[in-house]
């Protein structure tokens, strides 16, 4: 009675009042303020602290901290018994755990391990041993189970000097992590045993419970940058050959250490089990030439509820891909050709199919881009069919130049779908009909000078019915709010037809715009001369005579000139049927350009 009272002086309540009192006043989720595990009750001369009171009699007892699981816990912890673990305690095995002993400094750390391991019934890994200066010993232990059990021997391990072993648990950050000398030739062993040079595969699968690694009390997870930097060097300097590489079980959220690495034979990936939450993520490894990816159980996978859009943005990352979770992919639809095996043809000046049509093409696109640098683009008029078609684009140059000059001005009429995903803008920016695009000419473009010496031609097909060609070049803005005047670079594709009276009309001007590279910018305006154009000979074949009759009647039909002067036409360029098409035209077009500007 005695005991009891004095404790009810020095505490102000006894019995149940004041275990709840302390639930509700110092308690925070298991652990007292300080964020140690709760030992409230607990003495030195008395290790199993406090003992509940019981009410009732007879038929059962009822606890004095029955007020829900959380008092029932932190009771637990006061004597010393397993702590219960539900749904809501939000608990699981990758918690980490700080355990502190001490008085421990003539203990070592041997004893300490080997007399916990002795005493506790569930396996004991511990993390990063330190000893302070005042004598405390220091380790880390992951998950709730240990941390409990380990909490159940605090102060039940008699000690050589007679005392019992002071064990306090609480709940940390993941434990600190220095990469000397030692971890960094542990690391590499390990990913030395883990390398298959058969199968050219490593297999860094759960690598923070490596056994090795475990076993020195190294925690060497890859959600630590330095850890995966390191991993990362060690497979380019020693296995640069590697094809397969599984990180599954990991933990990973970020990839940028793996995107940034050189990885140039890696063909197959395993991310499984990861905390992989967007497939933006995968941006950053769309460089790798991927066959095979897993992404099975990572958050991403639930943000796709149709299978077809979820391997489309897979694919949008890795076009080659074609195993994707463990499943074959469908060939995707395209022509993609191997950059390995693609021979890049020698790059021309220009090319167009025949010399006859080099004159025309020089004259159109001297006259068409004086008059557009001049100051009335109303002469253009007369270039454009009645249902001609004008549009226009423009994009970033990131590749080739760090300044960018702003766009602003061809915002509101640019079609790039990449940027433009209004429907109803689609449609809008469509310049349909000549008297339209002349007047888009005037309020969407800023006064301009072309660099005709800049110019590559290159002619895709040239007939007495159709000409198409593409102009290459730059040109520069007259008016800008910039400090220096715009060089952009553009790449123009014209459809020309003839009209009812034999004259060639634009039916359809497709511009692209983007920034000049650096090489463009420091090179215009160096010579202003339109250049030459390569010509693509062919070698001539003599056709029979069942073809020569049909090319007759269909040139005839085409130029409206009788069989007779068809035939003449046709034998005089050895039956190109091209070369004749191409002659006629120089000498029945007449000039497209009515007016003259001013």
């Amino acid at each position: 009675m005695g005991y009891n009272r004095r404790r009810g002086r020095n505490r102000g309540r006894s019995g149940p009042d004041r275990f709840h009192q302390y639930n509700s006043n110092n308690r925070q989720g298991g652990f007292d303020r300080d964020g140690d595990a709760d030992m409230a009750g607990a003495s030195r001369d008395n290790p199993h602290g406090v003992r509940p009171t019981y009410r009732g009699r007879g038929g059962g007892h009822q606890r004095s901290w029955s007020a829900g699981d959380r008092s029932q816990n932190s009771a637990a912890r006061r004597l010393g018994l397993p702590i219960r673990q539900d749904a809501s305690s939000g608990s699981n095995s990758s918690t980490w755990f700080k355990v502190t002993i001490p008085f421990a400094r003539e203990l070592g750390k041997d004893y300490i391990f080997q007399s916990i391991n002795n005493a506790v019934e569930i396996p004991f890994s511990p993390y990063c041993f330190l000893m302070g200066n005042d004598g405390k010993a220091m380790f880390y232990i992951q998950g709730a189970d240990q941390a409990s059990a380990l909490q159940t021997m605090n102060k039940r391990i008699t000690l050589p000097n007679g005392y019992k072993m002071i064990i306090t648990v609480r709940q940390s950050e993941a434990p600190p992590f220095k990469m000397d000398q030692g971890v960094v030739a542990l690391i590499e062993a390990a990913v030395q045993r883990r390398w298959n040079p058969v199968a050219l595969m490593l297999n860094l699968s759960n690598f923070a419970n490596d056994d090795v690694l475990k076993a020195e009390g190294i925690f060497a997870s890859l959600t630590r940058p330095n850890v995966f930097h390191r991993i990362v060097e060690i497979i380019e300097e020693k296995i640069p050959q590697m094809e397969i590489l599984d990180l599954s079980e990991n933990k990973l959220m970020k990839l940028d250490v793996l995107g940034s690495a050189r990885l140039s034979s890696l063909k197959r990936l395993n991310l499984g089990k990861n905390q992989i939450r967007h497939d933006s993520e995968l941006e950053t490894l769309k460089n790798l030439k991927l066959v095979e990816v897993n992404l099975e159980n990572n958050p991403l996978c639930n943000q796709f509820k149709d299978p077809e859009k979820y391997i489309s943005a897979i694919r949008k990352r890795f076009p080659k891909l074609k195993v994707l979770d463990g499943n074959d992919l469908p060939a995707p639809i395209g022509t993609a050709i191997d950059e390995e095996e693609a021979v890049v043809p020698h790059r021309l000046p220009g090319s167009v199919q025949d010399h006859s049509v080099n004159g025309v093409l020089t004259s159109f696109n001297a006259e068409f881009f004086r008059i557009f640098d001049s100051s009335n683009r109303q002469g253009l008029l007369d270039a454009y069919h009645d249902q001609a078609i004008f549009t226009m684009s423009y994009f970033i140059n990131f590749e080739h130049q760090s300044k960018q000059w702003k766009f602003d001005k061809y915002f509101a009429d640019s079609r790039n779908f990449m940027k433009v995903n209004d429907e109803g803008k689609k449609l809008r920016v469509v310049k349909l009909g000549r008297l339209p695009i002349v007047s888009s000419f005037t309020s969407a473009f800023p006064p301009t000078t072309h660099d005709f010496g800049s110019f590559t031609v290159d002619s895709h097909i040239a007939t007495a019915a159709l000409i198409v060609f593409t102009v290459y070049g730059v040109f520069k803005e007259l008016e800008s709010e910039e400090k220096s005047a715009p060089i952009r670079a553009f790449y123009r594709t014209f459809v020309l037809i003839p009209d009812g009276a034999g004259v060639f009309k634009i039916v359809n001007d497709q511009l692209t715009l983007t920034n000049a590279s650096g090489p463009q910018a420091s090179n215009a305006f160096t010579n202003n001369a339109l250049p030459s154009m390569s010509v693509a000979q062919a070698v001539p074949t003599m056709p029979s005579e069942d073809i020569k009759n049909q090319m007759i009647v269909q040139f005839s039909q085409q130029s409206g000139m009788n069989e007779g002067f068809s035939r003449q036409c046709l034998e005089v360029h050895e039956w190109n049927y091209d070369k004749a098409g191409q002659a006629f035209l120089e000498l029945n077009v007449r000039p497209i350009w009515k007016k003259e500007c001013a």
